[in-house]
């Protein structure tokens, strides 16, 4: 029997134990997701559970709207047995499909595949999530989707063995900047605790991550730090990056230079724009010292989003001329970060 439920009455907001009972179905079959141009804490999240689920003897599928989802850097986090496919499975409105870390319907594929499914369970953190699973659980104040999943193995009493945590705990820590963020609550360090009980071992994967830095990328950072400007009384870092630097550079990877610029003493925000096509599309990456400046209210305003302290959009817009976008609705959150509302963020 169909387990669809697609009328929009039927959408709401569920518990971790909500979607563990739904999890644990053993009637049910499985698609795992996350959002386009994934990152540690999408894949850890998609790892992480499907893992889990596994283990608890559930039938889980993988799929992604990116015909190569893994980056270069994150490739250690999958074994060789887990694969992604491109695609919903033919029969998807049969099955259940439970997106991870993904706040809208806009960042998964850009036909509206997920429509297919039977059942649609929305799994994030993401303050500026619309809701659009049919069961949806978001949870704003976790520090990451990884959080959120523990908190859903918990409530299925499956356990966070080693192999289980290690997905999740790169998800916990690039989302909360190595524990840096204003995110990073105590509930994060407890999770780190657990895991590190398992058995994993947090130094071994803090050095595959953040020591082991391309030399393209390192050459990127030089040239994004070479022509950073600081705006707004030193308040804001801006720098672009061209086609012509990626070429210079031998790659495009510009992972961590924006949280590298935010560290810039003085620095409250820090954004980088970097060319993304010959259609002079351009990406923006957005940062907040402390998410007192909303940076994902600036990114809403051209159609995208993420986190308080960190998010990001595409744009059309020439680089000098967004620069200055970016300058002038940064400076008036800034100059008055309690009148955000009204300022239309």
């Amino acid at each position: 029997m169909s387990t669809r439920t697609t009328a929009a009455s039927e959408r709401s907001d569920a518990t971790p134990h909500e979607v563990a009972r739904l999890l644990a179905d053993p009637a049910r079959r499985f698609v795992l997701t996350c959002h386009r141009n994934a990152d540690g804490d999408a894949l850890g999240s998609l790892l992480g559970l499907a893992r889990a689920m596994r283990a608890a003897g559930q039938d889980v599928t993988l799929s992604h709207p990116d015909p190569d989802p893994v980056p270069e850097d994150l490739a250690f986090m999958r074994r060789t047995d887990e694969e992604i496919g491109a695609s919903l499975p033919p029969d998807v409105g049969e099955m259940t499909l439970v997106t991870l870390d993904c706040a809208s319907e806009g960042r998964m594929w850009e036909t509206p595949e997920h429509e297919r499914a039977g059942l649609l369970i929305n799994v994030d953190h993401h303050q500026d999530n619309t809701r659009f699973g049919h069961r949806n659980l978001v949870e704003p104040r976790a520090s990451s989707s990884a959080e959120v999943v523990v908190h859903i193995l918990d409530a299925a009493g499956w356990p966070l063995t080693v192999d289980v945590a290690e997905p999740l705990y790169i998800g916990l820590i690039t989302d909360t900047g190595r524990f840096c963020y204003a995110n990073t609550g105590a509930e994060a360090h407890r999770i780190a605790a657990r895991m590190v009980e398992a058995g994993l071992d947090p130094s071994a994967i803090a050095r595959t991550l953040y020591e082991e830095q391309p030399p393209e990328r390192v050459a990127l950072m030089g040239r994004a730090l070479t022509r950073a400007e600081l705006r707004s009384a030193g308040r804001l870092i801006v720098s672009a990056l061209t086609a012509e630097d990626f070429s210079a550079a031998g790659g495009d990877d510009t992972e961590g230079i924006v949280e590298v610029m935010r560290e810039v003493r003085g620095v409250e925000v820090a954004g980088l724009v970097r060319e993304a096509g010959p259609d002079g599309t351009h990406r923006v990456s957005l940062r907040s010292s402390d998410g007192t400046v909303d940076v994902s209210a600036i990114a809403r305003l051209e159609g995208g989003g993420g986190h308080k302290a960190a998010a990001g959009f595409s744009t059309a817009m020439r680089p000098d001329e967004l620069l200055d976008w970016i300058t002038d609705h940064v400076t008036r959150r800034l100059d008055a970060p309690d009148d955000r509302a009204a300022r239309g963020g």
